[in-house]
């Protein structure tokens, strides 16, 4: 893709924030303008975008920083939330009226900058404890301009410190992502072909930039770095919690466990008490591979229903996918499983598939033994780990 393309797209979203946050232009507080299921085209309950506000802030300030960067900080929401607890906050974004709002609700205080700026500007500042990129990368024009943008918050970051990247979208998800859509907008029957016409015509169009977790690994590697990969926090069964990831980019530690180092126990459809107990009874860190998320089943396994029916089988995708959650699936949330562990005083990381899967792996341990993960490199040649956004 050249500079000239990536330029455009991200002029596009400039304009498109723009417009959104004039809008909002009176708003005061949490702004979450343009939040909307992707799914159901509705806002997001009050209580949804607190949990995942709360729970990214939380993410953040457990990387102890005391100065931040944040590329595409949007009218504030994490500044908000981040700002009493650190002595610098410097943050950008595409869109005029955004920082306009910044600085008017938050330039005042000490050891805040905002302007406008892209992720990819040459003259971005260092020496930064953390530089967050948070529900930002999916707006990123492609492989090319993500790569140069990390990498630049990478060199952004004092010795020590981790750029945190907030709600990545999924690509080994995005077909089933694109099945809840496609069951939300046309409910009635129509033959598997065009059921798999129409996600590949979603796919096409696709104007979000959407990721692999097995490229944060890899680039991490390539800066001397580990890639903290873990599912979101909440526990909603929300898009973003089920279709979308977080990724800290992080120097080595001891603190940090290689799941392919650990003991791995297979989930054999345990519940979470007994999950833990037992497997927790011996040696520690342990890995528990292929857990069911039971919200994430009913689209993964509706998907694998309609690749595999013939062309001209009528196939009504609002009622398959009904059926799939009126059904139930054994499995363990996520957010469930962090519970009891705490409960136990134990550490508990969640990792995202690395393919088309309704199962997750969790890394068990003690807190004082686990303050992350460095995800295993996957070497797989030829894979696509980045999709190819389109201009609107």
């Amino acid at each position: 893709m050249s500079i000239d393309h990536e330029t455009a797209i991200v002029r596009q979203w400039a304009a498109i924030y723009d417009a959104v946050y004039e809008s909002a232009e009176d708003s005061s507080g949490a702004d979450f303008s343009g939040w909307r299921s992707s799914i159901t085209g509705e806002n997001y309950s009050a209580a949804e975008t607190a949990e995942w506000l709360r729970g990214t802030a939380e993410e953040i300030l457990r990387l102890e920083p005391e100065s931040v960067l944040e590329l595409g900080a949007g009218t504030g929401l994490v500044v908000e939330a981040i700002l009493p607890h650190v002595k610098r906050y410097v943050g950008t974004d595409i869109s005029a009226t955004a920082v306009a709002r910044m600085n008017r609700d938050y330039g005042h205080r000490a050891g805040t900058r905002f302007r406008v700026a892209d992720a990819d500007s040459p003259d971005i500042p260092g020496g930064f404890d953390v530089v967050i990129l948070n529900s930002v990368v999916h707006h990123f024009p492609g492989a090319g301009y993500l790569r140069r943008a990390l990498g630049r918050a990478v060199r952004a970051c004092a010795p020590g410190g981790a750029v945190f990247l907030g709600d990545v979208h999924s690509l080994p998800l995005r077909d089933a992502l694109r099945l809840c859509v496609l069951a939300a907008t046309e409910p009635g029957e129509l033959s598997a072909a065009e059921v798999r016409g129409r996600l590949a015509a979603m796919a096409d169009r696709e104007r979000e930039l959407v990721i692999d977790p097995a490229f944060f690994p890899a680039f991490a590697a390539e800066h001397s770095l580990v890639a903290d990969i873990r599912l979101k926090p909440g526990a909603y069964d929300t898009e973003m919690n089920l279709f979308r990831y977080d990724v800290r980019l992080r120097p080595a530690g001891p603190g940090l466990v290689s799941p392919g180092a650990t003991a791995r126990v297979p989930w054999d459809s345990r519940d979470a008490e007994r999950l833990v107990d037992e497997t927790t009874a011996g040696e520690l860190p342990v890995t528990v591979t292929g857990i069911v998320h039971p919200d994430l089943d009913p689209p993964v396994t509706a998907l694998t229903t309609v690749r595999g029916l013939a062309d001209e089988e009528r196939v009504d995708v609002t009622a398959l996918l009904a059926r799939a959650r009126a059904a139930g699936t054994a499995g363990i949330r996520p957010a469930a499983l962090r519970e009891v562990a705490a409960e136990r005083g134990l550490a508990c990381h969640c990792l995202p598939a690395y393919s088309e899967s309704a199962r997750y792996d969790a890394v068990l341990a003690p807190l004082s033994r686990a303050s992350g993960l460095a995800a295993d490199v996957v070497d797989e040649p030829g894979r696509p780990l980045v999709n190819v956004p389109r201009m609107q």
